[in-house]
């Protein structure tokens, strides 16, 4: 299906991609993952199932993705990831169905823990979906800078990322902030995965202390990417959206 481009206001503006849905139940914001942007491979694939069952789908690219071709190292903070997604979610409920929803992938079901923990929101957050979420951070960290880190930026693959904001975001024990979490909460994770390890959802869960919910995808990897697995993903989506209308 198609989707319009949209810019969001912000201090620097956030780029956007929009698949409206007239009359919708909801309003659903997707936070994507560390090296990915509003086009991420998981949303474009749901997305156009979500809008069929009656929501509004918001899928945008935090700041720091502006420099994945610039040279510039990337700043990674999840303060800073947390004050966008607020802006996302303010215009999500000033411009479509107020009744907010919201997926969070990887690092960014990281930003969407951080910011119900910790960002004192007005709005109606009806769910939150966490897919792959790692909640160790410094473990993250660690896997990103195997070598510990030194000078002004780290090398991970094709990008350069900040060293100073990769120390910070090793400092934050997330994990400690989940009891804080008022939103209900579906964790989907993969049994298999060896970049976030299946014991960050357990570790997840057994912190929350609010409704919520657990699947364990069987052969699931980190990107869960494959087709019964997007399927699976969306089934457990569309569930946990019906119980939070």
């Amino acid at each position: 299906m198609s989707y319009r481009t949209i810019t969001i206001p912000y201090n620097e503006p956030i780029n956007a991609a929009v698949y409206p849905c007239d009359h919708s139940v909801g309003t659903i914001v997707y936070s994507h993952g560390l090296f990915s942007s509003k086009d991420a491979y998981k949303i474009r694939k749901i997305a156009p199932a979500l809008h069929n069952s009656g929501y509004t789908v918001i899928s945008f690219s935090y700041g720091y993705t502006r420099h994945y071709t610039t040279g510039t190292p990337l700043n990674i903070a999840l303060p800073q990831c947390a004050s966008e997604l607020n802006a996302v979610l303010e215009y999500a409920a000033n411009t479509y169905n107020h009744n907010l929803h919201i997926i969070g992938s990887s690092m960014g079901g990281a930003v969407a823990l951080y910011y119900a923990a910790t960002v004192p929101y007005i709005f109606s957050i009806k769910s939150m979906s966490l897919i792959a979420t790692p909640v160790h951070l410094r473990h993250v960290v660690r896997a990103l800078s195997p070598h510990g880190i030194s000078g002004t930026s780290v090398i991970v693959g094709e990008y350069i990322i900040d060293a100073q904001s990769l120390q910070q975001l090793s400092s934050i024990e997330l994990v400690k902030l989940i009891p804080r979490v008022d939103i209900p909460v579906c964790i989907i994770h993969g049994n298999n995965d060896d970049v976030v390890p299946v014991t960050h959802a357990h570790d997840i869960q057994k912190n929350l202390c609010v409704p919520h919910t657990m699947h364990i995808i069987p052969n699931g990897d980190h990107t869960l990417t494959s087709q019964n697995h997007v399927d699976a993903i969306l089934e457990y989506i569309l569930s946990w959206l019906k119980l939070h209308p």
